[in-house]
């Protein structure tokens, strides 16, 4: 019922409440190459390579593609232009839009670190992924390669690709990580990302349900 459309989120924080858990996901994504035993500027040679981008979703009209990928990536234009990228959602609140100047590639930036912020039931997480989804989707639609990128393509852009997943493959959270890491193994929500991927498939089971019960019987 309507009762649990809060998702869970009391009042004004009390005096009390723990402070907010710090990740720097930054230093998250440069532990997790340390892990991994490379340095992602040294992609493409040796086998500790890893790809600075993989494809996760085709549109099944266009056959345009849906990448995820790394800094390295989105700082080189060659590389865009051979996977035919015209369009990238960036996923931070700090990277550049590298080749903004160029005129070759639109660019959209989805701070998904912000929905610990403005996302505190489902219907806020529907409302949160909307606009970048409708970016995606449009230029998809039209026949443009769109990539998404954090540093190392794995917590802020790979959560971003799990959500795409969702959306247009039409997964549950848990298949979507899943297809995802498939993919793109080194994809992996972390913190409070798996809260949102949770938000993200009440809130659109309820806006598919609603729109059921609309319908003309």
């Amino acid at each position: 019922g309507m009762g649990d459309a809060v998702g869970g989120v009391a009042g004004p924080q009390s005096e009390a409440a723990p402070p907010r858990p710090q990740l720097d996901y930054d230093d998250e994504a440069r532990k997790l190459w340390a892990r991994l035993n490379f340095d992602p500027a040294s992609f493409g040679r040796g086998p500790t390579a890893y790809n600075p981008l993989d494809a996760l979703w085709r549109h099944p009209e266009s056959g345009a593609i849906f990448y995820v990928g790394n800094q390295p990536a989105a700082s080189n234009l060659g590389l865009l232009e051979r996977y035919q990228v015209t369009h990238v959602v960036n996923c931070t609140s700090n990277m550049p839009m590298y080749h903004e100047s160029s005129g070759k590639i639109t660019y959209f930036r989805f701070d998904i670190f912000n929905h610990y912020y403005e996302v505190g039931g489902d219907e806020d997480a529907v409302r949160f992924v909307a606009p970048v989804l409708e970016f995606i989707g449009n230029a998809l639609a039209q026949g443009h390669s769109v990539m998404a990128h954090c540093l190392a393509g794995a917590h802020r852009a790979g959560t971003t690709g799990c959500i795409c997943l969702m959306h247009f493959a039409q997964l549950g959270a848990k298949e979507a990580v899943a297809t995802a890491k498939r993919m793109r193994p080194i994809i992996d929500p972390i913190g409070e990302f798996p809260q949102l991927l949770d938000r993200l498939e009440r809130g659109w089971a309820k806006q598919r349900a609603a729109a059921a019960a609309a319908l003309p019987g």
